[in-house]
C-alpha cells in the first residue's frame, strides 16, 4: 500500500468491522481546502484540483523521509 491510501484515522473503537474513515491523501486535500476557501476569486473545480495537487506533493515530501 503507498502511503496515500493509509488511514488518517485507522481506529474506531468498538465497531466490528473497524471503520477506516478517510486516507491521508483525503485528509490533506480536505485541509488544503479549508484554506483555499477563503478565496472567493477562485471556482470551487480550481479549489479542489489544487487541493489535491497540494496533498500528493505532502505525500511525496513525507515520503522522501523514510
Amino acid at each position: 500500500m503507498d502511503n496515500s491510501e493509509a488511514q488518517a484515522f485507522p481506529v474506531a473503537w468498538g465497531s466490528a468491522p473497524p471503520i477506516l474513515g478517510m486516507t491521508k491523501r483525503e485528509y490533506f486535500a480536505a485541509m488544503a481546502m479549508q484554506g483555499m476557501t477563503s478565496n472567493n476569486s477562485i471556482t470551487v473545480e480550481t479549489v479542489a484540483a489544487w487541493a489535491v495537487q497540494y496533498a500528493d506533493a505532502l505525500l511525496a515530501e513525507l515520503g522522501k523521509e523514510n
